[in-house]
């Protein structure tokens, strides 16, 4: 493709778009009176002046800016509504031929904390809502997730789908971002299931994020909104579930606002067990001797079983000063203990040619594993007379330490169950942990028109990772346990990145466009300290971004991206630890994996309508050196036939497919958002010797909400997806349901609230993996997922302070001319 051809017909496009349209706008910026943070997604509509009917309207941008356009010369009143706020109207907002587009500055927008006297306010926040460059899922209305952790929240959340191990995907790549209020935090590192659903507000789903984004992660950006406290005095939210095979989880939620201070706190406390059963047929290919020896086939069998009960403390507490009217100041510390215990047992049936019995084998395996977390961040804001400019400023330090401990004990049984003498094994891993990271990052926005702005920013980050395993074997002889010279591994990975970004974006009548790039260099040190192997990179390398956008009308839209993206693989690629969990299907890292590459095109059309909302879309995604994992099969010291799985830059890729979202309020009682994509995901591994793959895969969900009386709402959700493509394979299809309800109580202070998860118990991951001449396998892992949680909360605040706020409230005119001296 001709990139600069495109530019060209772009701006050529852009300019003479100036020339085509005169007509006039209302533009301004969305804040929160408190705490003077943008207020993002809420709506604004233009009223006509004369009977107040619906002219225009726009979705405020998560910065809190917005545009209604086009506008014709009249009188008008602009109505910002947004569930947890009072709505706000500005009256008489004049347009002119003179004047056309009018600028209204920072509106400070106030939360509405209380009811006014006779009047019910009966609304909720879409549970899924719009933007250009992302979807916004909103945790809170989704009664599925309660009692849940982010992995739960994931299930739901449009192009995302989940694996049995917790691994997220976005259309078919797990290669993700994922940040905690817009930056990196070791809470994401730590693994979505040790994150409450609870904690969570809401979810943005990035695609293709532009260059202002870390373009780390293949597949896009998820951005996970921590619950923020708006409301002045004190107030909190304390909540409790249980759920069956002793699982719970309670939090408390503490926010206290008076003058310039907020101080905040939270503490939730997460139990967890969930239990599994697998299954696996193996089919081996191999000759008896190396040079001229016949082909033999054998079977394995095996079935497992496993318990898996994870814990975790989370305390986190901090506090917002504003400094002076456009400066603010934050600061937070968490700390987090986790813990985590698994037995497993693997029963192991070897059978000869003919399908005869020829040995069996038990496998137990025992393991436990503590962690410490501390995380420090502080955040500086800097607003400016002129609407939307701002700096920022952020810092972050996380260390975190954790110790474990496994025991794998494994017996074998010839074909009358008498003990194969010389056969058992003893294996013990002791592992101590350690990792550190720091980032800073700065972040300038200049508006240099009422629709043009420029932006820019620095980022540095430094990571360390710290992993020292001892591993021993019994020795049957003398009863001692001995250093395992092949498992016994200290790892050490530093990673230096920094970079610098710019972008340059303006909007010309119904066009607008967004030029950017971002700069980042690369350095890496990798040693494996016990093999005295060090493994240095250093890489440069440009990611541009490109945004071009058309509207039709503030309800049709139609936006092009491109962008450039990296893929640096993790320490659990890269380490060359030997899993043995599995000891005939071991794991192990590489340390000598490239990065991958990828190029992400994406045409989106956005079309609103009175009472629902639908977007299609579709992409293409080029890779290179695409990392993906592989089994290469050998015979062991025991003649079994084993394999070990590691990774390796496989060659290139590409991805392909086309995406539907919508959501409608059918009846004043019943709300659905539905989401489906389907793409081609294809991999040429002919530089590692191995099969191209290629299939057609999609996936879909459906949330239904249903408003009954005496203030109860139920919740029906269902998620597929299809078989899926891998390298030396494909998984199979999945399926799952669950059925939620909730009830208010105590005047809309609680909530009881009753779910099921996998309603049909129908969670269930198999797998189908063929190596030519080698080996041919299916497997099966059955959790434990038909879950019945029952779970409360309550809502507690400042009794005098809302009082307060409802005097003001009720003294404040209703109508037009409502707050209206401010302007």
């Amino acid at each position: 493709m001709n990139y600069l051809s495109l530019l060209i017909f772009s701006f050529f496009l852009l300019f003479h778009a100036g020339h085509l349209y005169g007509q006039g706008s209302v533009a301004g910026k969305l804040q929160d009176a408190a705490t003077k943070q943008p207020v993002g997604y809420a709506t604004a509509a233009l009223l006509a002046g004369a009977d107040s009917s619906i002219v225009g309207s726009a979705l405020v941008n998560a910065d809190g800016s917005f545009v209604v356009a086009p506008v014709s010369a009249g009188r008008y009143h602009l109505r910002i509504s947004f569930v947890g706020y009072a709505t706000k109207v500005v009256p008489n907002v004049q347009v002119t031929a003179a004047a056309p587009n009018v600028n209204l500055g920072v509106i400070p927008f106030r939360s509405a904390s209380t009811q006014l006297r006779a009047v019910e306010v009966v609304g909720q926040r879409e549970q899924v809502e719009y933007a250009l460059d992302r979807r916004v899922y909103n945790v809170s209305q989704d009664l599925s997730t309660v009692g849940g952790t982010a992995v739960d929240v994931m299930q739901n959340v449009p192009s995302v789908t989940v694996d049995q191990e917790g691994t997220v995907s976005m259309r078919g790549t797990s290669n993700i971002t994922i940040l905690i209020d817009g930056k990196p935090s070791a809470l994401s590192g730590l693994g979505l299931d040790q994150i409450p659903a609870s904690t969570i507000e809401r979810v943005e789903v990035i695609t293709n994020p532009s260059s202002k984004f870390d373009p780390s992660g293949t597949g896009g950006v998820l951005n996970i909104i921590l619950k923020k406290e708006k409301q002045r005095g004190l107030n909190g939210q304390i909540s409790a579930n249980a759920g069956l095979g002793n699982r719970y989880n309670t939090s408390l939620n503490l926010n206290y606002r008076f003058g310039k201070l907020n101080l905040f706190g939270n503490y939730d406390f997460r139990q967890d067990v969930r239990k599994g059963t697998g299954s696996q047929s193996r089919t081996s290919y191999f000759k008896t001797k190396p040079v001229g020896g016949q082909d033999t086939t054998s079977f394995q069998e095996q079935e497992s079983r496993n318990t898996n009960e994870r814990g975790n403390h989370n305390v986190r507490f901090g506090a917002d000063y504003q400094l002076t009217d456009n400066q603010s100041l934050t600061g937070s510390l968490l700390y987090r203990y986790g813990y985590r215990d698994n037995t497993g047992s693997v029963q192991y049936r070897f059978l000869e040619e003919d399908r005869n019995l020829n040995s069996t084998s038990t496998r137990n395996s025992l393991g436990s594993e503590t962690s410490n977390l501390m995380e420090y961040t502080l955040g500086y804001r800097k607003t400016f007379s002129r609407p939307g400019q701002e700096l920022t400023a952020d810092a972050v330090f996380n260390q975190e330490e954790e110790t474990g401990a496994d025991d794998f004990r494994q017996f074998y049984l010839d074909r009358q169950g008498v003990a194969l003498g010389g056969r058992d094994s003893w294996q013990k891993n002791n592992m101590l942990e350690k990792e550190r990271e720091f980032s800073l990052q700065a972040d300038y926005v200049h508006p240099f028109s009422e629709k043009g702005k420029w932006e820019a920013g620095y980022r540095s980050t430094f990571e360390r990772n710290d992993a020292n395993v001892l591993a021993t074997d019994l020795n049957q002889e003398t009863g001692q346990f001995v250093n395992s010279v092949g498992r016994t591994n200290h790892f050490i990975y530093d990673e230096w990145v920094h970079a610098v970004y710019g972008n340059f974006g303006n909007k010309i009548n119904k066009f607008s466009y967004q030029l950017g790039a971002r700069l980042e260099q690369t350095n890496l040190v990798i040693n494996q300290v016990t093999q005295k192997d060090r493994n240095k990179q250093d890489y440069l390398n440009l990611f541009p971004s490109l945004f071009l956008t058309y509207d039709f009308s503030e309800e049709q839209k139609i936006q092009t991206s491109y962008s450039r993206r990296i893929d640096r693989p993790g320490t659990r690629q890269l380490n060359p630890f030997l899993d043995i969990s599995d000891s005939l299907n071991l794991r192990q890292g590489n340390p000598y994996l490239n990065p991958e590459f990828i190029d992400s095109y994406e045409v989106n059309y956005l079309k609103f309508w009175e009472h629902a909302t639908a977007t299609v879309g579709v992409f293409y995604r080029r890779m290179t050196d695409v990392v993906q994992s592989f089994r290469d099969p050998f015979v062991n010291e025991q003649g079994q036939n084993a394999t070990i799985s590691t990774f390796a830059n496989i060659g290139s890729g590409e991805s392909y497919g086309i995406e539907l979202t919508g959501s409608a309020t059918l009846t004043p009682w019943w709300r659905v958002n539905a989401n489906a994509s389907g793409f081609n995901y294809r991999l040429n591994a002919e530089e590692q010797g191995l099969a191209n793959s290629s299939r057609i895969s999609w996936t879909g969900r459906l949330n239904s909400n249903f408003t009954l009386p005496f203030k109860t709402e139920v919740q029906l959700s269902a998620n597929y997806r299809s078989p899926t493509v891998t390298l030396q394979g494909e998984r199979s299809e999945f399926f799952m349901a669950s059925l939620s309800a909730r009830k208010e109580v105590l005047g809309g202070k609680g909530n009881i609230i009753l779910r099921v998860q996998d309603l049909f118990n129908t969670m269930r991951f198999d797998s189908y993996t063929y190596i030519a001449g080698e080996l041919e396998e299916r497997s099966r892992y059955k959790p434990q997922s038909q879950i019945v949680y029952v779970g409360f909360s309550y809502r507690f605040g400042n009794t005098a302070q809302k009082r307060e706020r409802e005097r003001e409230e009720n003294e404040t005119p209703a109508g037009p001319e409502r707050e209206g001296g401010q302007y």
